[in-house]
């Protein structure tokens, strides 16, 4: 992967969590473990291994952003149940598929925020799907991607990269 990452996009459905479509599950959630909350129909929703650990650990490195094809109720309720949704910089959660607009707020955030400049080669984005991929080259540029479950099996694995890529530890 080689060069600064500044800052690293997230996807929900699938590559957070393992439940595919956030917008689908019915509020109120209720977490039963760390790692498990449950909708009001039982459905059950798990973090994909090592998430929270990986939160916790890189959100004081790099900003982090949520990118996700979610109606922002549903979804954001669920960052809460998990107790998650302080990790996260900006919460990109929109019930659209255009993924390349919400990365232009993202983008736009993070200059505001931390006053400079961004390029699209300085943003790591990981989502369970390379669907949106086409788009996001065309529209911002050539972001770093990795598939969650191609590219890295799990959050651990996500570390490791960071770790090199970054200097950490």
């Amino acid at each position: 992967m080689n060069g600064l990452i500044k800052l690293l996009v997230l996807d929900l459905d699938g590559t957070v969590w393992d439940h595919l479509d956030a917008s689908s599950l019915k509020p109120p959630y209720r977490r039963i473990s760390n790692d498990i909350v449950v909708d009001s129909n039982s459905v059950r929703v798990s973090l994909r291994r090592g998430a929270r650990w990986f939160l916790e650990k890189i959100h004081s490195i790099v900003p982090l952003a949520v990118c996700s094809w979610n109606q922002w109720d549903k979804a954001y309720e669920l960052l809460r149940a998990f107790g998650l949704d302080k990790y996260f910089g900006y919460l990109g959660i929109e019930p659209h598929p255009n993924k390349h607009l919400v990365f232009k707020k993202i983008i736009q955030w993070y200059q505001r925020v931390f006053k400079e400049e961004i390029e699209a080669e300085e943003i790591l984005y990981v989502d369970d799907r390379r669907v949106h991929l086409d788009d996001i080259y065309k529209y911002i540029g050539r972001v770093k991607f990795m598939q969650m479950g191609v590219d890295v099996k799990d959050f651990y694995e996500l570390y490791d990269v960071l770790k090199r890529e970054l200097s950490l530890e």
